[in-house]
């Protein structure tokens, strides 16, 4: 498994509970990230950064394309 990366904290990013409990879910197998193009989360004052929060779950998208999961 994937370890969970540490996101910028930034002024207006993605909510970080929405973002973490989607990470548990795919971390406990019950979510396949392949063929998801788009992660609708809630913008928050002090949010992890939009573009490392999307850089991250493309990469997991990727890789579970590429399992074939």
């Amino acid at each position: 498994m994937h370890p969970r990366p540490n996101f910028t904290v930034v002024l207006r990013g993605f909510d970080r509970t929405e973002v973490d409990a989607l990470l548990d879910k795919v971390r406990r197998g019950e979510l396949n990230l392949a063929g998801v193009t788009v992660f609708d989360f809630t913008v928050v004052l002090r949010g992890y950064d939009r573009e490392q929060v999307n850089a991250y779950l493309g990469r997991l998208a990727a890789l579970d394309a590429a399992d074939g999961r």
